[in-house]
């Protein structure tokens, strides 16, 4: 009994002696990684020290203390990173607006204020009391940078459900929408028939920039339905969309700057939050 207590006795003790060793080989290695981390944080390779803080989470997930030298250090490339993109997105953002403040001076801005959450930028010439019976391509940009196109289209009724734009053998094709979406509308008011088909954003499929690309072109729109129908568009169509279209680029590259620039303050505020806590 006695040599049975002692042989588990030892063999307890080499087990201890085992993992020992192989904790301290972990340490080690798990050492010679931190340290190569700390080398390309300094070498400004930080996504090759990301990837390598990774690695001692998953290679190492019972050093506990190793494992949080490695979030410190992930917090030291996340603020490096974050002050460099709000250094970058501050220098850049005045440029930004100063071009959109340019294009919006031939823009009507038109808000609601009772029925509207969000106003619209509209193109002078395409303001809608001024083309209430003609049939043509109307855009605006709203102020969540949004862009919308709409088909409107007055005559005889054809249920048209997509538009395409064309320039000879170069054309661009919209969304093809139900007549049963929300999108598509048609009325009938004193003997007239109004269809309009609106695209927010990318569900133009291009028609805009294709518009953009070729304002000094004569440019064939046709309506495609249960009939189709043809027109060209007017040079100040043309002029307008292509503003519009402008405007909406220049926003959008605003509105993901000033997210930038509000990510990388809370991500640098996260981080001094939790430096004072410790």
């Amino acid at each position: 009994m006695k040599g049975i207590i002692r042989n588990s006795i030892l063999l307890l003790v080499l087990v201890l002696l085992v993992s020992c060793d192989s904790r301290r080989k972990q340490e080690k290695l798990a050492d010679e990684r931190l340290k190569r981390i700390e080398t390309l944080i300094n070498q400004n390779s930080l996504n090759a020290a990301k990837i390598q803080i990774d690695s001692i989470h998953i290679l190492f997930p019972r050093l506990v203390d190793k494992r949080r030298i490695a979030a410190a250090l992930a917090d030291t490339i996340a603020r490096r990173e974050s002050t460099r993109n709000l250094a970058y997105c501050d220098s850049i953002l005045p440029t930004k607006q100063r071009e959109a403040d340019s294009i919006q001076k031939n823009f009507r801005f038109e808000k609601d204020k009772k029925y509207q959450e969000v106003g619209s930028f509209i193109y002078k010439t395409q303001v809608t009391e001024s083309n209430v019976t003609r049939t043509y391509i109307k855009t605006y940009v709203d102020e969540n940078a949004d862009f919308y196109m709409i088909s409107n289209y007055c005559g005889g009724k054809i249920e048209h459900t997509s538009l395409e734009v064309s320039v000879n053998d170069l054309y661009a094709h919209t969304d093809t929408l139900a007549v049963s979406n929300p999108d598509y509308h048609s009325f009938n008011d004193a003997g007239s028939h109004w269809e309009t088909l609106t695209f927010k954003n990318e569900a133009d499929k291009g028609v805009a920039a294709f518009i953009a690309q070729n304002t000094g072109m004569r440019i064939k729109v046709t309506l495609h339905g249960k009939k189709s129908y043809v027109y060209y568009l007017p040079d100040a169509d043309k002029k307008a969309i292509a503003a519009t279209y402008h405007l909406w680029i220049v926003k959008k590259d605003v509105d993901k700057l000033q997210k930038e620039i509000k990510k990388a303050q809370n991500i640098i505020a996260r981080i001094r939050r939790e430096k004072q806590l410790k």
